[in-house]
C-alpha cells in the first residue's frame, strides 16, 4: 500500500480512538497531522498542495468561528434555553417583598440563636437577630430587610 494511503488511514484509525478514549487530544493531534500529510502526498505535494490544504483548514476554521458566535443566540439550535425575559414590571419576583414589614412588631416562636421563627399576623416568618441569643415568646421588632433576610431585634434593646 503506497505511503499516502497508509497516513490517511492511520490518520483516520487515530482520530477514531480520540472520539472514543478520553485524553488530552494526542491521538487528534496525531490523526490530524497524519491526515494532512497524506493529503499533501495524495496530492501531489508542491505549492499546490500546501495552498488547497491552507484553504481547507482556513475555511473549516472559518465555519467554526462562525457558529461559535451563530449558533449560541439562535434560539431554535438550543430549544433547552428560556429566551424570553422575565421582568418585574410584568409581575416576576424572585423573593416575596418584605420591606412592607420593617418596624413590625412580632412574638418569637423558636428561640433565636440568631435564626429562627416568629409569628407575625399568624404568618410564620425566618428571621435571624444581630448576633443576639433571643428566647422563645420574646417581644422582637423588625429592623432590617435585605432582600429575603429578615433582622430583627428585641423590642426592650431599642428602648
Amino acid at each position: 500500500m503506497p505511503m499516502e494511503y497508509t497516513l490517511l488511514l492511520a490518520g483516520i484509525i487515530l482520530m477514531s480512538i480520540e472520539f472514543v478514549v478520553p485524553g488530552f487530544g494526542v491521538f487528534g493531534v496525531l490523526g490530524l497531522g497524519c491526515l494532512t500529510v497524506g493529503s499533501y502526498f495524495l496530492m501531489g505535494g508542491g505549492v499546490w498542495a500546501i495552498t488547497m490544504l491552507t484553504l481547507i483548514y482556513a475555511t473549516i476554521v472559518a465555519v467554526l468561528v462562525f457558529l461559535c458566535f451563530y449558533l449560541p443566540s439562535e434560539s431554535k439550535w438550543n430549544p433547552f434555553v428560556l429566551w424570553t425575559k422575565q421582568k418585574n414590571v410584568d409581575g416576576y419576583r424572585v423573593t416575596a417583598d418584605y420591606a412592607s414589614l420593617l418596624e413590625r412588631t412580632a412574638t418569637t416562636i423558636t428561640p433565636l440563636r440568631p435564626a429562627g421563627t416568629i409569628l407575625l399576623d399568624g404568618r410564620r416568618l425566618d428571621v435571624s437577630s444581630y448576633g443576639d441569643y433571643i428566647d422563645k415568646d420574646e417581644q422582637v421588632i423588625i429592623t432590617k430587610v435585605d432582600g429575603s433576610k429578615i433582622f430583627v431585634q428585641k423590642v426592650k434593646e431599642l428602648k
